[in-house]
């Protein structure tokens, strides 16, 4: 007789899933939990369904409520970025869904109380300032000019880079956030202020997108200061200049290596055999998989198979062997001491350079 099946949503930008390396590590999990036999077979089916918000929060909040209100659904996966998970929290918190983000890291997202959201990747208040230890303390910066957007990804982990630069001793000689100007693709002032600056490192908290044209026009200006940006930097070659950088630009991952960490290796070996494409960049697919492999966890131990009875189930977990390494949430849902990586990008291919606790 056929198991009955329910429904886990995984909140991405477009309907491309096979484009993110977390939904495919998810659907080696749950492929994986649906397979198993013996004690390790599961009462039910679970199917995944992307759940499409297009970055746009029109889009992002009808296209949660949609899912919500499914009868099936008992957890979320996702979303894939902070401002799509700020603007969506809310329903999936009302609705009593299970929700587990392998990458967004707003410390909005933990502070809000919701006692159904936890993440496998590091709350940017970790994150943030780890990066300003790496360039006071790693990268000896003096003079430090900060350039973010206005998301809700942006504004706050620029203001913390910022806040614990000056509480080491270096206060950024600029702070530059995004205004219509920038939005529409202008950047002129941004690029006449930093140069005026006369930064020897520049921080970057834009997404890669628009970082790429601001990086190669400060470049163009025989801006020599060394560039530093967080993990929303992927595809990481685009805070590279070839050929105009003196120093290649560094960036954070606030998760594991795969390729290094010991915890990974099963993980990866698998994904190269099913999804062998994701091998360029895998970044935050193994936090992924952890999340898909919390909620089949949490469905085995279940007492009820429905969002409450998954929901409750879950917060018994107390520890989790994953690819990442053991898993320990607080009380807010966030990792308990997150690891933060530290590359630096050469012809578009990361170098891990170590754990950033171990560097500075």
């Amino acid at each position: 007789m056929a198991r009955p099946e329910v429904v886990v949503g995984f909140q991405l930008p477009s309907d491309d899933v096979y484009s993110v390396g977390g939904y495919c590590a998810a659907e080696m999990a749950f492929d994986n939990a649906n397979a198993a036999k013996g004690t390790k077979a599961l009462p039910v089916t679970i199917r995944m369904m992307p759940v499409i918000d297009g970055r746009d929060p029109a889009v992002a909040v009808p296209a949660a409520q949609a899912f919500a209100q499914r009868e099936d659904a008992i957890a979320v996966l996702g979303p894939t970025n902070s401002a799509m998970a700020v603007v969506t929290q809310d329903v999936y918190h009302e609705a009593g869904l299970l929700q587990l983000s392998s990458e967004a890291s707003s410390p909005l997202l933990t502070s809000r109380g919701h006692d159904n959201f936890y993440r496998t990747v590091a709350n940017d208040e970790v994150q943030g300032r780890s990066l300003a230890h790496v360039a006071v303390k790693y990268l000896n910066a003096k003079r430090i000019a900060v350039l973010n957007e206005d998301s809700a990804w942006g504004e706050p982990i620029a203001r913390i880079f910022s806040e614990e630069c000056q509480r080491l001793g270096t206060e950024p000689v600029l702070h530059y956030g995004f205004g219509e100007r920038e939005n529409a693709l202008d950047f002129d002032k941004l690029i006449e202020s930093t140069l005026e600056a006369k930064p020897d490192l520049v921080y970057f908290a834009i997404y890669w997108n628009k970082t790429h044209i601001i990086a190669h026009r400060l470049r163009d200006h025989e801006l020599d200061a060394v560039f530093l940006g967080s993990d929303a930097l992927k595809p990481y070659e685009f805070l590279e200049v070839p050929t105009l950088d003196k120093r290649q630009p560094y960036h954070s991952l606030a998760g594991i290596d795969p390729r290094v960490a010991p915890s990974a290796k099963a993980f990866l070996l698998e994904l190269a055999d099913k999804f062998p494409l994701m091998l360029g960049a895998p970044q935050y697919a193994a936090e992924a998989y952890d999340c898909a492999n919390l909620i089949v966890e949490s469905i085995r131990r279940a007492d009820t198979i429905d969002r409450g009875g998954v929901l409750a189930a879950m917060k018994q977990i107390q520890t989790f062997n994953g690819a990442i390494g053991t898993i320990t949430f607080d009380e807010h849902g966030d990792l308990v001491e997150p690891e933060i990586g530290l590359f630096q990008s050469v012809n578009g291919q990361r170098n891990y350079l170590g754990r950033i606790a171990d560097l500075v």
